[in-house]
Parts: C-alpha cells; structure tokens; sequence
C-alpha cells in the first residue's frame, strides 16, 4: 500500500492523518502554488503601505474607541500573529487597550471558548483585552434595509464603535473567494439577516452584498492574510475593505492555485483546515467547483474527507430544525458556497462518499439526508472504491481542499 499524508483536525493539534491506497493506483497531489512566509517585516510593510487607505495609525488619531473583529475558530486566521501589530498601530494614533473591543465574529455559530480565545489571539492578550463573542440574537441595532430588502440588524458594540476593523483572511469559497467584508456579514449581523443572506440572496451577488452591508454598517479597515499549506503568512492586505479586498483575490488566485488533474476516476478532497465540523464539509470541493477541467471520469467518485472533531457542529441558521435545513437538499446545497448548480451536482451524487470520524450516521442524514456513504474508518472507505474502480484507478489527493483554488 501506499501512504499520502494529509493534515488533520484545525486548532486540535498539528496530527496529520495517512490514507492508505492500492500501490496500483496512480496517485497524484494536488498541490497549491503557495508562497514562503512574509514575516515581521511583511506584516508591517503591508500595514505601513495600506490599500486605499491611511495606516491605521493615523486614522485612529482623534477617535474615541475601536472595535476590532476576529473571524471565528472555524477559520484558520492567525489572529495571535496579526492582532499585535494591530494594537500597536492604534497606540501610535492614540487609542490604548482600554478604548478598544475585540469580538468574535461568530455570525450564527456558537460563541467562543476561554481556550478558543487563547488559540486565536494569545494567552497574553486573552488576558489583557476586552474580548467578547458576537450573539446574533440580542444586542443588536437595525440599520434599516439592504439594496435586495434584507433587514440589516448589526452587533450593538460594533455600531458604537468610532473605528471598526475586520481581521479575517482571504480564501477560497465555491464560486469566489471569502474575507474582506464577511466579517461583517455574517460575522455580526443579527439572525435574521444572515437568515435572509443565506436563502435569498443571488449567488452571483453574495460578495456586492456583502460589500454593501459593510459598507452601511461603517467597516473602515480590514486586515486580511492569505496562508500557505503550512499556515503561514504568504501574504497580507490591509486598507480600504473593497479595494483591499480585491487586491487579496488577485494574490488568492494565483497563491491558492491548484492545477486540477484530468480524468480521475476518484478524488479524494480533504476540508481541512476548515474541518471542524459537518456543516463546512463542502469546502473540501472547493477546487473541484472551480475547475474547467472534466476533473472526473463518467462514474467517478469524490471521497470528502473531513475529521470533524466538533462533530455535527452549531448553526443557528442552517442546524437542525432550522427553516433553512427544512428546505430541499438541492436548494441547500446551492446555498451553502453560492456556487449553483455545478455544487449541486457533486451534492446530488449519490455515490459520493464522506470520510467523517467525528460525526455518527444520525447526524450526517439529519444534515445531508443520503448525499453521501458515510463512513467513520479509512478501511471502509478503501473496499468500497476498489470494489467500484478496480485496481488501475486514477486518484487525485487535494490535502488542504478547503484553501485550495482551481488554477484552470
């Protein structure tokens, strides 16, 4: 047998996980062109030369306070890396730690941990700030309507605050990219918006959308990294949120590139690190989605691979018993990257399979209904494939699909 490593379970230890194959098989990694990290001297280069934006430095000068968003633990931002330089920038222009939030941008998952919070920013400055999770149920303010009707309901503390910051990154998604404004939308945005942003906006307006409620809700600055395989600073926007933003995409697609073999009979697609739970599987797919190619033969089978140690996961918008889980897989599917119908395809096909250890076959028909073969062990995923491709099958590995970018 042969062995590719892939990384395994995001924020719960650097474990990889070996997938053991048929030495007949032809395996090919998918690798991402990826970069070399930046370091000290990048992260400030990018901070003292920001996009369509002054440093942050002088637009704190003359503000009252500051609020500073981190994206959640189900993504990988190394907030603990960027947040000081942040800080650091604000105490120049004259805003200490006492007149700054920091806030978990949670959108409608849970709420952070004590030992999240030391994961994502640091022992030191877990105990140093005012750190809070965002609750998209209560505290929040109305800012009237979107340009498509949306209610736009906005975390209280975030609209209090006289300058507001995102600290997200740049990654792929089905069908685009995310960061930039995201961390507002749905990162502090009320239930009901983000109910409303999930269901019915257009999946070609999901980023002008977003950019818009940004916008109205007063996001000034973001500073937003894009990460290579070993979750390092590859590179760094920081500035105005759009234009900054756009930047971070141009880098993005041609960082996360990842050329997409031809022909494969089975592609094995790891969501890492976006593999926390169930609900952020399909960003596994995320260069299968992309691609031009015809990625897979006639018959061929996408293994998702995802190791899911919190298991099912939390969502107040698309968990169990929600109004959007109750709508069809179908309609489900198309919403949960905004890549339309091609992700709907791979989601309707029922010989796909899902290698989840952390999740019980309840939950994944409670989730996905019979989308997928579940399995919990490698060695039940492996008989199944020979069983249905035989001992010259073609493989393609995507070890870190969810920050990889199909390259054509």
């Amino acid at each position: 047998m042969q062995t590719v490593s892939i990384p395994w379970a995001m924020w719960y230890g650097e474990t990889k996980f070996d997938l053991t194959l048929p030495d007949s098989w032809d395996v090919t990694v998918a690798e991402m062109a990826g970069g070399p990290d930046i370091g000290d001297a990048g992260i400030r280069q990018a901070l003292a030369e920001p996009i369509g934006a002054p440093r942050l430095r002088d637009a704190a000068q003359g503000r009252r306070s500051a609020v500073i968003l981190v994206d959640d633990i189900s993504r990988p931002t190394p907030a603990y890396r960027l947040l000081p330089y942040i800080l650091e920038e604000l105490a120049i222009g004259g805003l200490d730690e006492d007149r700054i939030i920091v806030i978990a941008a949670t959108g409608t998952h849970r709420p952070f941990r004590r030992q999240e919070w030391v994961l994502k920013i640091g022992q030191e400055l877990t105990d140093s700030l005012d750190i809070r999770s965002h609750n998209p149920c209560e505290n929040l303010e109305f800012y009237g309507t979107s340009s498509l009707g949306f209610p736009i309901w906005l975390n209280r503390d975030f609209a209090h605050a006289d300058l507001k910051i995102g600290l997200g990154m740049i990654m792929p998604r089905g069908g685009g990219f995310g960061g930039g404004s995201k961390i507002v939308l749905p990162g502090v945005c009320g239930r009901e918006t983000i109910f409303f942003n999930h269901n019915y906006c257009p999946p070609g307006q999901f980023v002008p959308h977003t950019q818009e409620v940004g916008r109205i809700c007063g996001l000034e600055y973001i500073v937003n990294p894009l990460l290579n395989p070993d979750l390092g600073i590859m590179a760094l926007v920081a500035g105005e949120p759009i234009e900054a933003f756009a930047q971070g995409v141009a880098l993005g697609e041609k960082m996360y590139a990842t050329e997409v073999p031809e022909g494969m009979d089975i592609a094995l697609c790891n969501a890492w690190p976006k593999d926390n739970d169930a609900h952020q599987i399909s960003l596994a797919r995320v260069p299968l989605f992309g691609t031009k190619r015809q990625a897979l033969k006639p018959g061929g089978t996408v293994v998702t691979i995802s190791a899911c140690p919190e298991g099912a996961g939390y969502h107040l918008v698309m968990g169990p018993g929600t109004i959007f889980r109750q709508r069809t897989g179908r309609q489900v599917g198309a919403a949960l990257t905004g890549s339309g119908a091609k992700e709907v395809q791979v989601r309707d096909d029922r010989t796909a399979i899902l290698f989840a250890p952390g999740v019980n076959a309840r939950e994944v028909r409670l989730l996905y209904g019979d989308q997928y073969v579940h399995c919990r062990t490698w060695e039940e995923v492996v008989p199944i494939l020979q069983e249905r491709h035989g001992p010259t099958a073609r493989v393609g590995v995507f070890p870190y699909g969810a920050l990889q970018h199909a390259a054509q």
